[in-house]
């Protein structure tokens, strides 16, 4: 990255006003049986016996996508073990060398590119899970797209991200430290706007093929719910989150 774009991004860090936890929760926080870990750009609930979270949450607005300055491309970006995290109850980069997995990002870097030291933030493991690169790559990264341009359409966004085990197969793992392999990945976006809210859910295969579009992977949170025992923006008034919890989002074909 060019120096002027680096400090040009420090800056912007620096006048932006602070970013707690709350923003990240405005409308809810699922349940999580250990202490939500504030990353400042996004929050976990982490999963110490899978080492994986098992959720991911932030807010996303217009102008944060259209400060973007940081670009991974151009940074040396490395995923890295969390440091608030005790070895032995987290992933470390190790687990993931040739185990034929990305480090597959809850909360994605590109969604943080206002600047070095947000985009920098999501490149830690306990924001991670291992996925095939197949879906990562693919249909995981197109489906990371629609949320940004949804956030641009409605003008903020509430994201929850996380793994997904389904089936009664023996539960799979990589490296020494046994991290967990979901067979499945979801995200729910609740957008706001001055128009209303929307909802929208993803559900999809951890699979290296993912042939099918982003409508086949489309159901309504409710659903998502069932599958995590979670529940998702629950400071929603109950009728409207019955309301919005039940409707599958329309995903155009493209």
């Amino acid at each position: 990255m060019p120096r002027r774009l680096y400090w040009l991004s420090v800056l912007l860090a620096a006048v932006l006003l602070p970013v707690f936890a709350a923003d990240h929760l405005e409308f809810g926080q699922p349940d999580c049986p250990t202490p939500v870990l504030d990353k400042k750009y996004f929050v976990v609930c982490h999963d110490p016996e899978r080492k994986i979270p098992l959720w991911v949450g932030y807010a996303l607005t217009r102008e944060d996508l259209a400060a973007a300055v940081a670009n991974r491309k151009e940074g040396n970006f490395r995923f890295r073990a969390d440091p608030e995290l005790p070895r032995g109850r987290r992933a470390e980069p190790s687990d993931y060398s040739k185990s034929g997995y990305d480090q597959g990002h809850m909360a994605p870097a590109a969604d943080f590119t206002r600047s070095v030291e947000a985009m920098k933030a999501t490149f830690i493991l306990s924001n991670a899970v291992p996925q095939k690169p197949g879906l990562n790559r693919g249909q995981w990264a197109q489906l990371e797209a629609f949320v940004r341009e949804q956030t641009e359409i409605h003008g903020q966004a509430w994201i929850f991200t996380g793994p997904v085990f389904i089936g009664k197969r023996p539960l799979r793992t990589i490296g020494a430290n046994r991290v967990a392999v979901p067979t499945h990945t979801f995200k729910v976006i609740l957008c706001v706007s001055d128009r209303g809210k929307e909802m929208f859910a993803f559900l999809m295969p951890n699979l290296d093929k993912v042939k099918s579009g982003l409508e086949e992977h489309t159901f309504s949170v409710d659903l998502i719910e069932r599958y995590t025992g979670l529940d998702f923006f629950d400071r929603l008034p109950a009728d409207e989150q019955r309301r919005l919890e039940r409707v599958v989002g329309k995903v155009s074909k493209k």
